[in-house]
Order: C-alpha cells, then structure tokens, then sequence
C-alpha cells in the first residue's frame, strides 16, 4: 500500500544507506522471510505436528500489500515455530520508500529513504483455518519528532507514530477448491481520522477472496480481490466502501532439497479506488 498510509504518513527519512545495507545482510544471515497474508504453498501443505518450523527471505522489486504500493526495492524475511497448530510468528521488511532516489520535497530536503517494518505474530491453524493477532511496528517518530514506542497502543491520527494491531482470520476450502477468504480488522494502535477536530478509531478491515490455481510444472496461478467495507486507512480514510485490489499473480517453486525451496514470482495489481496500476517480481528461499 502507500507508504503514508502504511505508515500513517511519515517516511522514514532519518536513516542512511549504509544501514539498510547492514541490516540487509544480516537478515541474509538468519535466512528469514517476512509477514505475508499468505505462506509458501510447500509450507501451507504441512499438517500440524509435534514440532514444525519454517525460513523465508525474498527480495521484492516493489513492495505491495493489498492493493497498495509501500515502497520500492526491498528485502522481506520471515521465520516461524508451531507445536500442533499454535505458532509464533515474525516477519520483516527492510527497503525504500521508492525507486526515486532524485526525489525531494518544497525544501529541497531527500524525500526517498528506507522503509523498515517488524510484525510479530501469535495464532493458530486447524485444517483450513488461520486465525491470528498480528503487532506491527515501523519504527516512526510522532509528530514531536520523538521514536515511536513498541507497546504504544492508543490511537493516533494519520502522520503521527504509533503500532498498529490486527486481528486476521482465513479459511482455505481444501485443495481441490483452493478458495480463500480472509477478514482483517485494526484493533488497538494507529488507526484514526479526524472528524470535526475530534479523533475517531476507524477499525479499518480488509476483506479478500484468494484463488491458487496449480499448473504443471509446480506453476501455481492466483486471482485476488480484495476490499474494505467502511472508511478505512486503505483508502486514505475518504470512502466508505471500495474494491482496492485487484490482483493476478503467478509464481513457480523448485525444489533443492528436501529441506529448502526457491521460488520466482510476479504480480500485476490494480486498486480501483486509486486507479493505480502496480507491479512486482520476487525471489525467494524457504528453509523448513
């Protein structure tokens, strides 16, 4: 999505490049993937057990999330233990505000910089069902300039910091019918517009259908529609109902060993409510 409504407008201006790379590198080394609305299908496949876990790092061209652009170049990890469905999750993101480098803003200060995010997730998975409490943390600053607090929860209007929080539940049918259909709602943090001067929580909520078609060759091709049902943060808190994705995607799995995946993707997306036609291509690894 936008990086100022993901971000509740500020942009991450304070650090350099050097730290992106660093940061990069060592996300290289712990071999993580990040927070998605969807796990590898290798790994989505596995049934519960005594004990599972799963590693993913990828690098995105651009980064998208329900029909909105976030940023540009990026490196998204995440990693994740179960016990019999329960499972903690993290995921990370680590890249630009954009691909213009050459952008600044009406006082000739850089506008693009780098775009980090940490989500932690707590859930559980039984057959098809996922439900999840996910914390989300971007490392913004309020309007005071001061960090953002990680267990600030109260609500803050758009360009101020703060955490969101999310609680998401899906339903996969089964593979033979690989429908999705996923709800997400704020809860607590971030999450606020102004009415007449006074701050109201929005509970903005994103509802999707998701179909993973397989074709030979371990090719999976997906349809995505995605909306939200009241004036929320995924439409700059002006509309009230509105289809914001519309995405077709395909991505193709190798697998190396019996313990490690590598995958190559793409999406075209289009958010209706914007009018903003998108893009990405990843590459990816899983360990498991």
């Amino acid at each position: 999505m936008i990086s100022s409504l993901r971000n509740g407008g500020y942009r991450h201006r304070g650090l350099t490049l050097p730290v992106l790379v660093g940061v990069m590198l060592s996300l290289f080394v712990m071999r993580c993937y990040a927070q998605t609305d969807t796990l590898p299908a290798h790994v989505e496949s596995q049934q519960p057990s005594y004990f599972a876990w799963f590693a993913h790092a990828e690098l995105d061209a651009n980064y998208l999330w329900r029909g909105l652009y976030c940023g540009g170049l990026s490196l998204q990890a995440e990693a994740e233990v179960s016990y019999y469905g329960f499972f903690l999750n993290t995921w990370w993101n680590v890249g630009t505000t954009d691909w213009d480098w050459g952008k600044r803003d009406a006082l000739g200060k850089p506008v693009t910089g780098v775009n980090p995010e940490v989500d932690v997730a707590i859930g559980y998975r039984w057959r098809g069902l996922t439900v999840m409490f996910i914390h989300m943390y971007y490392f913004d600053r309020y309007r005071d300039g001061t960090m953002s607090r990680y267990f600030d929860f109260g609500n803050h209007e758009p360009g101020g910091g703060g955490v969101t929080t999310e609680w998401r539940v899906s339903y996969r049918i089964s593979e033979k019918v690989p429908l999705r259909l996923m709800w997400c709602t704020r809860t607590f943090g971030r999450d606020g517009y102004l009415v007449g001067g006074e701050l109201k929580r929005a509970y903005s909520t994103y509802i999707e259908a998701r179909y993973d078609q397989p074709l030979p060759h371990e090719v999976t091709l997906s349809g995505v529609i995605g909306m939200t049902p009241w004036r929320s943060m995924y439409t700059g808190f002006e509309k009230k109902f509105a289809v914001v994705n519309l995405a077709i995607e395909a991505s193709k799995s190798w697998q190396v060993s019996k313990g490690c995946a590598v995958d190559l993707g793409g999406a075209v997306v289009f958010n209706p409510s914007s009018l903003q036609p998108l893009w990405n291509i990843h590459a990816g690894v899983t360990w498991k």
